[in-house]
């Protein structure tokens, strides 16, 4: 969720297990906060407003219709006529009889 430009900046405060306690409207308030728990490992960090994206970058929706030019996909398995076997034999070694 993005929320408006003028919620931005805030603070987000965390215990020591890294998750979130509360978020923070002015870095005194986090400071405060830390300062209630002190000794019990809380952090604070500093919430900037999300970048947007450089204008070069393109969105672009994938296909669903057939496939992409020049793709491909994997090769077809290889028909068998029904008498044929699917797995080959393998040559038994002469080094140890069974």
């Amino acid at each position: 969720m993005v929320l408006p430009d003028h919620f931005y900046p805030y603070w987000s405060v965390y215990d020591k297990l890294g998750e979130k306690y509360c978020d923070c409207s002015h870095e005194k308030y986090a400071i405060t906060t830390l300062e209630l728990h002190e000794g019990e490992g809380f952090t604070y960090k500093r919430i900037d407003a999300p970048k947007p994206l450089p204008p070069h970058i393109v969105d672009v929706d994938a296909q669903t219709d057939g496939e992409l030019p020049g793709q491909r996909g994997l090769p077809e398995q290889k028909r068998r006529l029904p008498f044929e076997s699917v797995l080959e034999e393998l040559p038994q070694s002469d080094l140890h009889k069974i």
